[in-house]
């Protein structure tokens, strides 16, 4: 459990990371790109020599750490434009909400154990996400009013969200080399890549403009970005139950987020969020207990 409860810490620190992007008028994008070269930096660290050689094209992982890295980089766009148009609370239930099908990947397709604990803690785990997120009314209300189009995104960063968890979850169905820091970097290298891409255009059409921040900011997100995958894929690695792994992950991730921005800044939660918080623990308990 300690590498599950790591994979929290390092996510729930990028999201605290984001909630300051605002305050120091920080462009994201820029920041999620530096952020990618930064986790390439991470691996060539860990490894002792630079991870994007010639030879990872044969390696079995190579076509998942291609589709992830494209992935993480659509997925990071499609996600940022659902808080742009629902809010962030929307964009965080969707991206949380993805352990419906990655769970049913791993239970239909891998057997996995399906007992009266689990299921419960499932059921537990997908109302504490709906509960500890629960938009306000002013927010239900401006949705309401969207255009029906529109509503392809948040289904959008649903579905992406589950790819990503469902890809990495076979990727350790056919790796020997649990956590492989060469994959990890090597998926991040190929979203820098695209990101880059993206980067380079914006400020070469005067569309955006490079600021120093942001190189920072990139910075700080990509160590605990690289290590939130690294822990997850570490846990996964190990034998853990991809239908236990994943619930504990989303669900501890919302739970400790909840209680650290209610004792760290002072954010007032709603009776609603307190249940959604004491599901949380509830469901990791039960989902643990199955394991």
């Amino acid at each position: 459990m300690i590498y599950l409860a790591l994979s929290i810490l390092s996510s729930t620190l990028l999201g605290f990371l984001f909630k300051w992007f605002p305050k120091y008028e920080i462009n994201t994008y820029q920041a999620i790109v530096v952020n990618y070269i930064v986790c390439v930096l991470c691996g060539w660290v860990m490894l002792g020599h630079f991870p994007l050689q010639p030879s990872i094209v044969e390696k079995s992982w190579f076509p998942y750490a291609l589709a992830l890295g494209g992935l993480f980089i659509v997925g990071f766009n499609t996600a940022a434009y659902t808080i742009q148009q629902f809010g962030v609370t929307v964009g965080a239930v969707m991206q949380k909400m993805s352990i419906v099908m990655s769970v049913a990947w791993t239970l239909l397709f891998y057997q996995e154990s399906a007992g009266w604990l689990k299921i419960t803690g499932l059921v537990a785990a997908l109302l504490a996400i709906l509960f500890t997120n629960k938009p306000s009314e002013e927010t239900i209300e401006r949705i309401k009013h969207k255009a029906r189009w529109l509503y392809i995104f948040p289904i959008l960063t649903l579905i992406i969200s589950g790819c990503i968890e469902i890809l990495l979850f076979e990727v350790e169905q056919i790796n020997t080399e649990n956590a492989d820091v060469g994959f990890i970097a090597t998926l991040f290298g190929m979203a820098g890549l695209l990101g880059s891409i993206g980067l380079i255009g914006g400020i070469a059409s005067g569309k955006m403009q490079w600021k120093t921040k942001n190189l920072l900011a990139g910075i700080g997100l990509g160590v605990p970005n690289f290590f939130s995958i690294y822990y997850l894929l570490k846990v996964l690695g190990i034998g853990m139950e991809g239908s236990v792994a994943f619930p504990v992950n989303n669900v501890g991730i919302i739970a400790l987020s909840a209680l650290l921005a209610y004792v760290l800044f002072k954010e007032r939660l709603s009776s609603i969020n307190w249940i959604g918080v004491g599901l949380s623990l509830v469901a990791i308990v039960l989902i643990a207990l199955s394991h």
